[in-house]
């Protein structure tokens, strides 16, 4: 064969084998949502109000109602996890801790915290050491009567996991669920306000959401100007500068100093004319 021809034959074969290769191929096969994760996680459910009449127990083994909460008139924080997690609840916990102990309104006093176990296998026995243990790295007084961890029924575990559209399942070869981190801010009357989703929470967007959950009835004015200057971008999963609020503001200030120019002006004018009058 001519040198010349099999050499091109050769760059011809090269070519094509290069042009053909796909270097993000293998990599897209092998990071495709596995079926068992395809139902899991959060929907969108802000504005929707719960009913919430739904029995569970407390850390004390006593069957309590979860709308027996709501009458204490303080925004809910709520965490659907297990308590015998592993790995992801136990991240999501520890995170949501830091967030409230860096916060500067107190557990109990300006909100509340719920977290409802999802496995119908757990039990007081599990619940009872677990709040201790929480309470105990809080630190602060009086944080026993807003933190609340919940047992239940299967039964009563759909009851309110369905109406937050909130999907898990179990996966029998790890012999653990399978779900989303995340949690729900609830006004007074059991309406969901914001949804977090993540193990992280800054403080500050926790502050917003109960600001925001009790309607003003909780927080100084300083909060609620801070808030009013801020939005929830639920694209980012916290609250952000909203522009158009800073305009108005800004435009308020602008008429306020035009205002308070042209009156002093107006008082030297004032003054002066009854001056030469005089």
């Amino acid at each position: 064969m001519n040198i010349r021809i099999f050499i091109c034959f050769c760059l011809i074969f090269v070519f094509e084998s290069v042009s053909a290769y796909d270097p993000h191929s293998n990599l897209t096969r092998e990071n495709k949502l596995p079926k068992e994760l395809e139902n899991i996680g959060f929907s969108d459910v802000t504005g929707k109000t719960l009913r919430l009449n739904i029995p569970f127990r407390d850390e004390s083994g006593k069957e309590v109602l979860f709308s027996d909460f709501l009458s204490q008139g303080k925004p809910i924080l709520l965490s659907p996890v297990y308590f015998k997690c592993p790995t992801l609840c136990n991240f999501h916990l520890n995170g949501v801790f830091k967030s409230l102990k860096d916060l500067d309104w107190s557990l109990g006093k300006e909100y509340q915290y719920i977290a409802v176990s999802i496995d119908p296998k757990e039990n007081e026995s599990i619940s009872f050491p677990k709040k201790g243990a929480y309470l105990k790295d809080y630190g602060r007084v009086g944080g026993e009567v807003g933190l609340h961890l919940l047992t239940g029924t299967q039964e009563s575990i759909d009851a309110l996991t369905k109406q937050l559209d909130f999907r898990y399942a179990w996966d029998k070869e790890a012999k653990q669920y399978i779900h989303a981190s995340g949690v729900y801010v609830l006004t007074p009357d059991g309406r969901v306000s914001r949804i977090f989703q993540g193990i992280q929470l800054e403080p500050r967007d926790l502050k917003f959401a109960f600001l925001e959950a009790s309607s003003g009835k909780i927080g100084s004015f300083v909060d609620k100007f801070a808030l009013f200057c801020f939005q929830f971008d639920p694209r980012k999963n916290k609250y952000t500068i909203y522009a158009y609020r800073m305009m108005q503001f800004g435009g308020a200030v602008t008429l306020l100093l035009l205002g308070a120019f042209l009156y002093i002006n107006w008082r030297k004018i004032t003054n002066n004319n009854r001056q030469g009058v005089t």
